[in-house]
Parts: structure tokens; sequence; C-alpha cells
């Protein structure tokens, strides 16, 4: 998924899941994901890849949640 990196799909799918389900329960980020991984951003080319990644990966309350935000933002 990142070849600078020569990071695979399943890496940092699993290091967007761990940010995301730990006890502080952060919002990931694709230089956080990085970071997990030990490894910088070179190029960023990856990061749009990534972003959907990183939503898929959410846990399901979080999920849940950035529905109903987007809902209440309404009234």
């Amino acid at each position: 998924m990142c070849s600078c990196n020569v990071l695979t799909d399943k890496e940092l799918r699993r290091a967007a899941r761990e940010l995301q389900s730990g006890p502080n329960g952060v919002i990931a980020t694709p230089g956080a994901v990085f970071r997990a991984l030990g490894k910088r951003p070179r190029c960023g080319g990856c990061f749009t890849s990534i972003i959907p990644i990183i939503h898929e990966e959410a846990p399901e309350d979080r999920k849940a949640a950035g529905g109903n935000r987007e809902n209440s933002d309404e009234g």
C-alpha cells in the first residue's frame, strides 16, 4: 500500500485499528499510522489510500457516532 516504506495493507490496517481501539480512542491520521509503525511518510502519495483504511478500521461505536454527529448538526 505504501511503496516508499514498503508497508502492506495488512500492516496499515492493524496500526489504524490499534490506534483507534486503544484506551484513549485517538482519531487516527495517516501520520499517526506511520508513527505507530515506526515509519515516516515520504512522498505522501499513499495518504489518499490510507484515509479510507482508517475509516474502515474505526470501532463500530465511532462509526455510529460519526453518522449521528452529522445528523445532530442539522437541528
